[in-house]
């Protein structure tokens, strides 16, 4: 019973998108609904046609009898037979001239041909409406569930495959826009018709027609117990899919490194197994499904010859006519047991595309674990300090940083070293909250930064990132990253103090060259040249730089530390740098080692302590 209840909810959330549209979707059930009478309105005139034939029958019997006469002599026994058969006749003919009128061939003719265009009109609104309304509530749930992955903290999409992400908005958007095909198409229209194909069927024969009703607990009971299974089998497909998804992004994201090692055949084989678990999963869905399609079919098939069958019994004792028998056996198969055939395969292909809008919903329903504070105040600027508070840190369980303690004035630059591992990056991706304190706090002029509205606290900060990224845009899209509202003046600015400008005019279309997928076009150091046009561009009053030098040559180096100093002038910078030359005109330098501050100083200082900073120092420079 849970499980049906979440289908229902779970197709009732799908339907809860098409609220927007709901003027296209009443349009759209509108014509579903005129659509259905206008078929079972020539369905109706089946009855009068059968009846004609049969009267026209009636009548070639009478003349046959006629014929008899002439060739006996026996006017008694002749007069006897025609009043006997004349009587038939009259009683078989015995209607109203409005039925004479009705029965006319022509006349039920004509009010088929009137009734075509009706049906070809709403037949088109009702496939193009309801695609409408379909497309437009796919639109919409892909762009909320983009909407809402996008706030998600730095930490959800860290213990998230980008590929899995990426296969559930194609892979499982796609099960979804099938989902609402089967919705719109088959869950409100084939209950249309089957209500229609009911009244006619009780019109014709109410006897016959509470037969059909044995039907549905026939039919419906395999079809949820398959449709179960298409759901689960189904699920576990896209996550295998999912994974697919995600090997193949890795291996075309890593193609220089798979070609250097030569491991094109490790990669295959790699795709290959997880290829096979896919396929097996599929082949179980397919098998349920095919279980569920080849019962219905079976049933329909059953209770199409019984119906004919009774028919048969029915008309031989003569408690039904004809034509209500061919319209009944008409009606019953063309619209009940088709209707419910078809709700059948379609609850199994439904369950089957539920299992990509359950996994879409799972997404949904994941709320953002970095959020404002409903009392969150804008940060206008930086008057005086940044000051952290016994901050410590932990991803998961695992401790990274310990009582971290220590202030930074307004306008200093504050160099922060120590291993790989010591918590150097962590430590500053505390500031833009792209993570939470575990314990302590971090406050901008004595105000805990979680009670600052994030957007005004981002506008603060610009930070260049050892990780260089660049969009598969032109070269002024990728600077305007900094600000969006930047002139052309301003960006070519940005690029002259990066040391970027001149390499950009000499391209064909300049600064509006595409620098390609990952910047793949670009040299590292002209990569990161870029990201520091961006953050220059931006001028925000803190700066972070994580190794913001580390891709660049010498010479460029130096070009852009040139830039970087007269940048930082006036703004709190936060530096992390393996390169300590880089760094011996910092305010102050903080030690970091296994998250806990074992050091701090100016150069100078810890030079002469003979501490860890000095030992770093004597490693890079062997003195």
């Amino acid at each position: 019973m849970s499980r049906n209840n979440n289908t229902i909810r779970e197709c009732g959330r799908l339907f809860s998108y098409a609220k927007p549209h709901w003027k296209m979707f009443f349009l759209t059930l509108l014509c579903m609904g005129l659509f259905t009478l206008f078929i079972g309105a020539q369905l109706a005139l089946i009855k009068p046609v059968i009846d004609r034939l049969m009267k026209g029958e009636v009548a070639r019997s009478s003349a046959m009898i006629d014929s008899v006469q002439k060739k006996n002599d026996s006017k008694d026994i002749i007069s006897s037979i025609k009043r006997k058969a004349v009587s038939r006749v009259k009683e078989v003919t015995f209607i109203s001239k409005f039925d004479k009128l009705f029965s006319s061939f022509t006349f039920i003719g004509v009010l088929v041909a009137i009734m075509a265009p009706f049906i070809f009109a709403f037949n088109y609104l009702q496939t193009y409406l309801k695609n409408h309304v379909m497309w437009s509530v796919l639109m919409d749930i892909r762009n909320h569930l983009c909407e809402h992955i996008l706030p998600q903290s730095l930490s959800y999409f860290e213990n998230r495959k980008s590929g899995e992400l990426i296969s559930r908005l194609t892979n499982d958007i796609n099960a979804t826009q099938f989902g609402l095909s089967i919705l719109f198409d088959s869950i409100l229209l084939q209950p249309m018709r089957m209500v229609v194909g009911f009244g006619l069927a009780f019109y014709f024969s109410w006897k016959l027609s509470i037969f059909t009703f044995v039907l549905f607990p026939i039919i419906i009971i395999p079809v949820l117990v398959f449709g179960r299974k298409i759901k689960k089998y189904g699920r576990r497909s896209l996550t295998h899919l999912g994974e697919l998804t995600d090997a193949m992004r890795e291996m075309f994201s890593g193609i220089r490194t798979v070609k250097a090692f030569k491991m094109e055949d490790e990669e295959f084989i790699e795709f290959k197994t997880i290829n096979s678990r896919f396929f097996k999963r599929m082949m179980q869905t397919v098998k349920a499904k095919a279980l569920n399609s080849s019962t219905t079919e079976f049933i329909y098939s059953l209770g199409l010859a019984t119906i004919i069958i009774i028919g048969g019994y029915v008309i031989s004792s003569k408690t039904i006519s004809p034509g209500s028998l061919g319209g009944f056996v008409t009606v019953t198969a063309f619209l009940i047991l088709t209707s419910i055939k078809k709700l059948a395969k379609s609850y199994g292909k439904l369950q089957e595309s539920l299992s990509g809008a359950s996994r879409v919903f799972e997404l949904l329903d994941q709320h953002p674990t970095i959020t404002d504070s409903p009392d969150a105040i804008e940060l206008k600027n930086i008057s005086n300090e940044i000051a952290f508070n016994n901050v410590n840190f932990a991803y998961d369980t695992i401790p990274v940083l310990k009582d971290i303690n220590m202030t930074v004035q307004k306008g200093q630059i504050i160099a922060i070293v120590g291993e790989s591992g010591a918590g150097k990056s962590t430590l500053l991706d505390l500031v833009p909250r792209f993570y939470d304190t575990t314990n302590g706090s971090i406050e901008i002029d004595g105000t805990d930064i979680r009670l600052i509205k994030r957007d005004s606290l981002l506008d603060q900060i610009a930070i260049v990132s050892q990780q260089t990224f660049l969009f598969n845009r032109s070269f002024k899209e990728n600077i305007l990253y900094g600000r969006r509202d930047a002139s052309t003046e301003e960006i070519q600015d940005a690029a002259k103090a990066a040391n970027i400008h001149k390499y950009i005019t000499k391209l064909p279309k300049g600064y509006d060259t595409v620098v390609g997928e990952q910047g793949v076009k670009l040299s590292g150091g002209q990569k990161q040249r870029v990201t520091i046009a961006r953050a220059i561009l931006k001028n925000a009053p803190i700066l972070i730089l994580d190794e913001a030098t580390s891709s660049l040559d010498s010479e460029s180096e130096k070009l852009v530390q040139g830039a970087l100093d007269n940048l930082m002038k006036g703004k709190t910078t936060f530096v992390i740098a393996h390169r300590l030359s880089t760094i011996r005109h910092a305010d102050r330098i903080i030690v970091l080692k296994k998250g806990c501050i074992i050091e701090t100083g100016t150069h100078d200082e810890l030079i002469d302590r003979e501490g860890e900073y000095k030992k770093q120092y004597r490693i890079q420079f062997d003195t």
